[in-house]
């Protein structure tokens, strides 16, 4: 499957209608569409998403969620999606439309025969909010679907899953955070990204089905004073989850805010710059604030990291004893197993003697005295206790733990989280973090001494102004930072909830009735995870085979002859428990674990990208992959090797959104035999719009 056509009309800068020829072959796969930073690349994306899933986008990715939570709602949102000009000219329609190419189309449509393409529209009218959707048959022009819910379930069903929208189209520089999850996290996001991809995402939505129905069947046994304990729990979750949405929606309020903040900020900045070339002419402020700039961000982003790690702290301090109390629980466990087997046996060896010596048959004329019975009955119980009850599996404990099972997995989980997170990353990032604010504080110095020198009023009161705005952009940043605090106590809180919730319901007495249909909702599920576990099962080996293969083509310290470490020697892929998901472990060549934060952040995007493709690579139908900001956080050495090793060989159809600092004119020449088509986005400083060809005059003269 490809788009082999975009069109986009009057939708943010792009004014009337632009269109994208996207058509590549079995030769040249490759699209590359260059534009400076904020031209529509990005915006490019959104449209394609838009068109597909309109209100539903807020699904498919954080980002997008965070840009719908700045304007309050979807409707808001979009309305500010009206290419300014047109709005000017009294248009008030935008439109996308993508001819998509190479499809199979079910029998659920009105056509009378074949077809291999067809034409997904939607459009917007932001006078009456009318949103129309349509799914056009390009030889007819007939709507081959009446039903909206139809026209929605075909684009999932046979085109792009939604839930699998964020592998197909994403800013390759932000995935490179995936690999900063927890164990759970990445096993969950594999999860996510293989079951779309493989369709197992419809047997895991059944799953729940039945657990939901098994978890109403026990609250309906439940006395009432459990039930209400139940309830109660209930809406603890459903209070936090949206006390977790109001959060998150005063964050894109202040991140909106933060934004025109720093706009202003510019603006006195530029105010100051032109009022102090005359005084001193030696000295680049823009350069030294535009650095300073980029540190803040920068101090910002390891503080959270830091404050994430901070909340460790504790349970790291506890790590022996948590250790302890696991270790305490795994012998008590034992025992009770010892204890029971011990139970057992001693009950078949006391039936075994009984059926011996006092039922019949007994021998003819037997003259076998009580004594005599009594003397074998004890050396029989001697012997099948030598035999068959062991007691040194049996330790000797001070005392028990009293925990249910949802207790006990709280404390393994706790160990695991501890274990997962590197002694190494508290020090590099506290030591990345006193470098940063040290070169911060210099350069902040620096600007002072600078500026001290400055007497004119005008830039004083430019001064005055831009530190005022600075210290609201410092509240709101603060205010972001309690939110995000009190969003991961939250979920925090969710989990707790959820594990008490296990408790309370295996406290209810359930009636026969009800056992038999939790027993049978059982079956179900059992059922279902084998299945699923066998089909995850079938593709291990090949994930593990492509992920290790792509890293050894392009992460330079496997590829650098001169390395003897080898770095990355091989790649494990483990099946979590209960549904969990999937776990990859990086090994060096002592089969050693690679921990997956002590990479760089450009080696956090190659291990991510070989992942996505690795993933790709199992899905029955070929898909479409676009990306943004392709080479973001590489080093040269590895932007050489993504470029010319990665995408061509990352799908049928590849559209690559890059500036010129990522794919330059050299590398644009190396991968010149795979690229079909390649375009320039254009600004005039409201609009943008399209010509062939790539920066620095390339033409595309590729036939």
């Amino acid at each position: 499957m490809k788009f082999s056509n975009i069109k986009i009309s009057n939708f943010r800068q792009y004014y009337n209608t632009v269109d994208f020829d996207l058509f590549t072959n079995d030769e040249r796969n490759i699209v590359v569409i260059g534009g400076k930073n904020g031209y529509g690349k990005t915006n490019f994306l959104l449209s394609i998403v838009w068109c597909l899933y309109g209100e539903k986008i807020s699904q498919i990715d954080d980002n997008f969620k965070k840009e719908i939570q700045k304007e309050k709602n979807y409707s808001s949102f979009m309305q500010q999606s009206i290419n300014w000009s047109a709005q000017k000219e009294g248009i008030d329609t935008f439109s996308v439309s993508i001819l998509v190419d190479e499809i199979e189309l079910p029998d659920i449509t009105k056509l009378s025969y074949t077809t291999d393409k067809i034409i997904i529209s939607r459009s917007r009218n932001t006078a009456n909010t009318e949103e129309k959707l349509s799914i056009i048959d390009p030889k007819s022009g007939l709507d081959v679907f009446d039903d909206d819910d139809d026209k929605f379930n075909f684009i999932n069903d046979y085109i792009i899953p939604i839930d699998a929208a964020k592998f197909v189209f994403f800013d390759a520089e932000k995935i490179a955070d995936i690999a900063n999850l927890s164990i759970k996290e990445e096993g969950s996001f594999i999860n996510d990204a293989l079951g779309k991809i493989l369709g197992l995402d419809t047997y895991e939505a059944l799953i729940d089905d039945f657990e939901f129905y098994i978890n109403t069947l026990k609250k309906e046994g439940a006395n009432k004073n459990l039930q209400e304990l139940i309830i109660d729990k209930e809406k603890a979750i459903e209070l936090s989850n949206l006390e977790i949405e109001k959060s998150e929606e005063e964050n894109a309020e202040k991140l909106k805010e933060i934004d025109e903040l720093k706009k202003q900020i510019r603006h006195f900045d530029n105010l100051i710059s032109q009022n102090s070339k005359q005084i001193n002419s030696n000295f680049d402020r823009e350069k030294v604030i535009s650095e300073i700039q980029e540190l803040k961000i920068k101090e910002l982003e390891l503080t959270e990291k830091f404050s994430e790690l901070n909340e460790i702290l504790p349970l790291t301090i506890l790590a022996g004893k948590l250790e302890e109390v696991k270790e305490h629980i795994s012998i008590q466990e034992n025992n009770d197993i010892s204890q029971k087997v011990w139970k057992e046996n001693a009950e078949k060896i006391e039936n075994f003697i009984e059926l011996l010596f006092n039922k019949p048959p007994e021998p003819d004329n037997s003259t076998m005295s009580f004594k005599d019975k009594s003397f074998y009955y004890e050396k029989a119980k001697r012997l099948g206790g030598e035999l068959y009850i062991s007691g040194d599996k049996h330790q000797e404990v001070e005392f028990e733990h009293d925990l249910n099972n949802a207790e006990k997995s709280l404390i393994s989980n706790a160990i695991n989280f501890v274990n997962s997170q590197s002694s190494d990353s508290f020090q590099s990032i506290a030591e990345e973090l006193n470098i940063t604010t040290l070169r911060m504080s210099d350069l902040i110095k620096i600007l002072n001494q600078a500026d001290a020198d400055l007497e004119d009023d005008i830039i004083l009161e430019y001064f005055a102004e831009k530190e005022t705005t600075e210290y609201s952009i410092t509240l709101n940043n603060r205010k972001i930072g309690e939110n995000n605090q009190q969003i991961n106590k939250l979920r925090k809180d969710i989990t707790r909830f959820n594990q008490e919730l296990i408790s309370l319901r295996n406290k209810v007495d359930i009636n026969a009735q009800n056992k038999l249909k939790i027993k049978e909702a059982e079956k179900y599920i059992d059922t279902l995870n084998t299945f699923l576990e066998e089909q995850k099962s079938k593709h291990k080996n090949s994930l593990e085979k492509t992920i290790l293969n792509e890293l050894k083509a392009l992460m330079h310290k496997l590829a650098s002859e001169e390395n003897n470490s080898k770095f990355i020697e091989d790649v494990k892929v483990t099946i979590l428990a209960s549904g969990q998901g999937m776990k990859i472990t990086l090994l060096d060549q002592d089969d050693t674990e690679i921990r997956k934060e002590s990479l760089s952040s450009g080696e956090k995007q190659i291990y991510i990208s070989c992942l996505i493709k690795a993933i790709l690579n199992e899905s029955v139908q070929t898909l479409p992959i676009f990306i943004d900001t392709p080479l973001g956080r590489l080093d040269e050495e590895h932007r050489d090797g993504i470029t010319k090793k990665y995408y061509p060989t990352l799908s049928e159809q590849v559209v690559l959104f890059s500036t010129n600092s990522e794919i330059t004119p050299k590398r644009f020449k190396d991968i010149s035999e795979n690229i079909a088509k390649s375009y320039l986005l254009v600004n005039d400083g409201v609009n943008t719009n399209l010509k062939n060809g790539y920066f620095h005059n390339y033409e595309n003269n590729i036939k």
